[in-house]
């Protein structure tokens, strides 16, 4: 009597003990990284650019870094002293503290960019370049 006791409590428990399968990790891309300046106060700031076609930005600056990457259409990146780079879905690219550059829309697609700025605290996000 006592085994058939002590085997309806294994039976009754065994399923707790059952340990779920293992789950797959999340994957992690790291797509750019770059040290920034801890002084003077930074802050940094996620969110999308979406540019409809015909329109676009001038030439401009910021108060630290931009990352981005482009989910939707095409841009040629125009940075002052550099090449320019033609960029589409999937590519990335990064823009450092007080470099002058613009995004030109390339076609007739509307384009998405996932940005970062990690930019001085209480700045402005950009500045019109002269």
């Amino acid at each position: 009597m006592r085994a058939l006791l002590v085997l309806s409590l294994f039976v009754a428990v065994s399923p707790a003990l059952a340990q779920e399968p293992a789950k797959p990790a999340p994957k992690r891309t790291v797509l750019q990284q770059t040290d920034v300046a801890t002084s003077p106060a930074q802050e940094t700031i996620f969110g999308m650019v979406d540019t409809p076609p015909g329109a676009g930005n001038p030439f401009h600056t910021h108060f630290g870094s931009e990352m981005a990457y482009v989910a939707q259409g095409r841009i040629r990146l125009d940075v002052q002293g550099q090449p320019s780079r033609e960029l589409g879905p999937g590519d990335s690219f990064l823009v450092t503290r007080g470099q002058v550059h613009r995004a030109v829309l390339l076609g007739d697609q509307p384009v998405k960019l996932i940005n970062t700025w990690t930019v001085d605290k209480g700045k402005p996000l950009l500045t019109p370049a002269p």
